[in-house]
């Protein structure tokens, strides 16, 4: 009887052993869990992470000004934004073909048409700028003759922010002898 009572009584301890062990499967679903759980952790730290990084970067190189260097030399840069022209007052000598570079990082969303302009219809003006692209920056260099007689003139830019209507979306080429 020694056999069957030991074999009973093994049975029990092993039972007890058992109960008192997490199910290994079980133990498994649990790690599995917890891994999943760290691993989205992970996932959704780095995202914000590379939004922070990219908006900062974005925000840094807006405010620094012109990114990168003017394509042509003797090109006057003018920067066309939500903000309107910079500088506000572009001085060009009277009588002359005058080289400018337009330029912005204003993106497509921002802009109707996905343009910027720059119009004077009394010089003959009418240039379109198109939004940044995939560089951060949009570049356009374009040539204008000034009038041989000295003169403020306005500048505006008729396609975003109320247009010519809109105040802060006008500057002054400025003529001088």
């Amino acid at each position: 009887m020694s056999g069957p009572k030991s074999a009973t009584g093994r049975s029990r301890q092993l039972a007890v052993r058992a109960a008192a062990r997490p199910d290994s499967d079980g133990a498994r679903a649990s790690e599995s869990g917890a891994g999943s759980r760290r691993l989205r952790q992970v996932a959704f730290g780095l995202v914000v992470v590379a939004v922070l990084a990219i908006g900062g970067y974005l925000a840094i190189a807006d405010l620094a000004g012109q990114r990168g260097v003017p394509t042509t030399v003797d090109a006057i840069p003018v920067r066309l934004s939500m903000a309107g022209f910079t500088p506000s007052n572009i001085r060009v000598p009277a009588g002359r073909t005058v080289a400018l570079e337009l330029w912005t990082t204003d993106a497509a969303a921002h802009l109707h048409n996905g343009v910027h302009t720059m119009i004077n219809e009394a010089l003959g003006i009418n240039e379109e700028l198109p939004a940044a692209g995939p560089t951060g920056e949009s570049r356009k260099v374009v040539t204008i003759t000034t009038p041989s007689k000295a003169g403020v003139y306005d500048i505006y830019c008729d396609t975003c922010c109320g247009g010519r209507e809109s105040p802060s979306m006008h500057g002054t080429l400025t003529v001088t002898t």
